[in-house]
């Protein structure tokens, strides 16, 4: 069986390489509208002493020095302060590579490039740099980043999966609209509610739910974001939403990262995520076959790098409903707790949440929330992260460090007292 091992040594377990993070979510996109952040910034509480990140915008040097007061973060941050959103983090170090090689000739080590999402612009990157890759060829991430192909690989490996219908978007076709709708009529013939979910979209791009009276409206807004590929089916009753969490080193060994509940808006929206007491063994002894024969088939393709397989617990069974081909966001959370837990002590109960408060400074914040905010000491506190985006619109994220369940509700109503609350 597999054996735990956190993600950090995962990537690397060699005192004589560089970790280079490059935490940028464009990599996944080719279309980027303003509801998709970057995100680079999520890096800066991972990274270690010796270790870099690299980021699109500019540093906020008030979080950075927040982070380095409690032992946490490095000092080596390479800024390509880009204003526009036209071209990835990879790509601005294919174009510029000489910032993030100054660093490398500075350290000495053997750098290794780990970015959010593999494309071919991030192996290009890696080698601009000199650098090994923590991730995958471009086939093999598509592959089963793809919802639809995924469930095809899962079936084939003898996994169930929901029932569903792949159909493919052409609106330059008058009776295309109609062609979706007597889908999901048909659907609805037999369930209240019918799922629509593009193959390739991520925190709630392209996914809809329709008991049939917005049809219409649901196929131009899939139209007018290009979508070329969308899945079809009913929509089950959740009771739960596991995220499953493994990576393949880059010499093709499988690790176990660990499972963790997912917390949905709407059943269907990923907005946290929440490590807690164990889930059932009947349960967990299903989900983890059968992610065992998906990551094999994956590292036998050749894939490497981070998975997360989202399920599904329904009273119709339990389904893989998707394969997060790349870093996961719990995947950053999971490596803060864990510099966490070596400069204090263990964390029983830590909750992740994306979160929104009045638009203000990162020190603005600290004093709004500075009855529960992390102190490098105390257990039941609040450590904000993912804060690029604070100062334009209050938008954030959290994770709740504690002993019980408890005290995670307690710090959740200090914080809406507070006016940090979710929308």
């Amino acid at each position: 069986m597999y054996g735990y091992q956190s993600l950090r040594k995962c990537i690397s377990n060699n005192d004589n390489e560089l970790i280079i993070y490059g935490a940028d979510t464009f990599s996944q996109f080719s279309r980027r509208d303003a509801s998709i952040n970057s995100k680079c910034d999520r890096a800066l509480p991972i990274a270690r002493g010796d270790e870099l990140v690299v980021l699109r915008g500019k540093l906020d040097h008030a979080y950075h020095k927040w982070l380095r007061s409690h032992g946490l973060g490095s000092d080596y941050v390479v800024e390509y302060n880009a204003q526009l959103r036209d071209m990835t983090l990879s790509e601005l170090i294919i174009n510029n590579p000489e910032p993030v090689k100054n660093i490398i000739r500075e350290i000495r080590k053997k750098p290794v490039y780990v970015p959010w999402f593999s494309g071919r612009m991030e192996t290009e990157a890696a080698k601009a740099l000199g650098a090994d890759l923590f991730g995958a060829p471009e086939t093999a991430t598509l592959r089963y980043n793809d919802k639809s192909s995924f469930k095809t690989i899962s079936r084939q490996l003898g996994v169930p999966v929901v029932e569903g219908t792949v159909f493919e978007m052409h609106p330059e076709n008058n009776k295309n609209c109609i062609e979706m709708k007597n889908i999901i009529n048909d659907y609805l013939a037999t369930c209240k509610t019918v799922i629509i979910r593009g193959t390739l979209g991520e925190a709630g791009i392209s996914l809809y739910k329709t008991q049939g009276n917005d049809i219409s409206e649901i196929y131009q807004e899939i139209a007018d974001s290009c979508e070329k590929s969308i899945i079809i089916e009913p929509f089950l009753d959740v009771r739960s939403s596991p995220n499953d969490q493994w990576a393949i080193s880059r010499n093709g060994n499988i690790n176990f990262l660990g499972m963790r509940d997912q917390i949905c808006e709407r059943g269907m929206v990923h907005i946290g995520t929440l490590k807690r007491a164990k889930t059932s063994p009947d349960i967990l002894d299903y989900i983890t076959k059968t992610s065992v024969k998906i990551v094999n088939n994956m590292a036998e393709f050749g894939y490497r790098g981070v998975v997360g397989i989202d399920y599904i617990i329904s009273d119709d069974g339990i389904f893989p409903v998707e394969n997060n081909a790349r870093f996961n966001s719990s995947s950053y959370v999971s490596m803060i707790v864990d510099n966490i837990e070596e400069l204090i002590s263990p964390i029983p109960y830590w909750k992740f949440i994306k979160i929104k408060t009045a638009a203000c400074s990162f020190t603005e914040l600290t004093k709004r929330i500075k009855p529960i905010l992390y102190d490098g000491k105390k257990l039941n506190s609040v450590f904000p992260f993912s804060c690029d985006t604070l100062p334009l619109s209050g938008d954030f994220a959290i994770i709740l460090l504690a002993e019980n369940m408890d005290e995670i509700f307690n710090m959740e109503e200090s914080l809406k007292e507070m006016g940090v609350k979710r929308n």
